[in-house]
């Protein structure tokens, strides 16, 4: 704004410091659909079609790929033999004392480490050394 006598009034400063500095009018819409101004009315209609056949597609019955369970049959471990379980404690027990630390071997021992469920020979060899029933559980 140029050194008028205008410019120093108050008002007139007030109302130019509000108007928009491009000369551009800013009630004049951007053929928007709102007022967000993204797009026109005209395109509207294109875009809510193409919202519904985006919502039509995820709601398909055909099942996907990742969907489809083939049926596992789950094999109950073998139980194992007194004697198996000693060997696997003694394994599991001495396995770090070597150089050549063997992780398969210690992955197969895993059952003499396991004590849910105790077996019933376990419970009896611990009820023979009189240990109770309540500390053993």
């Amino acid at each position: 704004m140029t050194r008028t006598a205008r410019s120093s009034f108050p008002r007139a400063i007030q109302r130019d410091r509000s108007q928009a500095r491009n000369g551009l009018d800013p009630s004049i819409r951007k053929n928007g659909a709102g007022s967000h101004n993204w797009g026109s009315l005209s395109e509207e209609e294109r875009l809510e079609d193409a919202a519904l056949h985006d919502e039509n597609v995820e709601h398909e019955d055909v099942p996907a790929a990742q969907d489809v369970v083939e049926d596992v049959e789950f094999k109950a471990t073998p139980a194992r033999s007194e004697d198996e379980l000693k060997e696997a404690r003694k394994i599991r027990k001495n396995a770090l004392h070597k150089k050549n630390v063997d992780l398969s071997a210690i992955a197969r021992s895993s059952a003499a480490a396991s004590t849910s469920p105790p077996s019933a020979s376990a419970m009896d060899s611990r009820l023979a050394q009189g240990k109770n029933i309540s500390d053993v559980v």
